[in-house]
């Protein structure tokens, strides 16, 4: 699966196709430990499309914690193609520095009824 994300991100990049660029500001909340935190990610990327599918790709800081004012780099890439008129698949790949290196990966289908 990841293979097919993968291609379908690097077949986006060559055609050089019209890429629109933005800013993402979102909040994540997670629990460890009974304990709430939560991290805000202030992200400036870019996003485009290619012939069956899209794929964007963004960057910045991550507020992880207001009360200690840390903060560290965050990033994630993805994209979706198109099996179908009605079925899509997309997938993201994300990170998250610190102490160690966070990675986490995303993967779905879609179906339109």
């Amino acid at each position: 699966m990841k293979s097919i994300i993968v291609a379908g991100l690097l077949l986006g990049c060559a055609h050089g196709v019209q890429a629109a660029p933005y800013a993402n500001v979102e909040a994540n909340q997670s629990i460890v430990d009974g304990e709430v935190s939560t991290a805000v990610d202030l992200h400036v990327g870019t996003e485009g499309s290619f012939a069956s599918g899209s794929w964007y790709i963004q960057g910045g800081p991550v507020l992880i914690d207001a009360a200690t004012e840390e903060v560290e780099l965050s990033g994630k890439a993805g994209g979706s193609l198109a099996v179908s008129d009605e079925l899509s698949i997309y997938g993201e790949l994300s990170f998250v520095t610190g102490e160690d290196l966070a990675v986490g990966t995303k993967a779905g289908v879609k179906y339109v009824f």
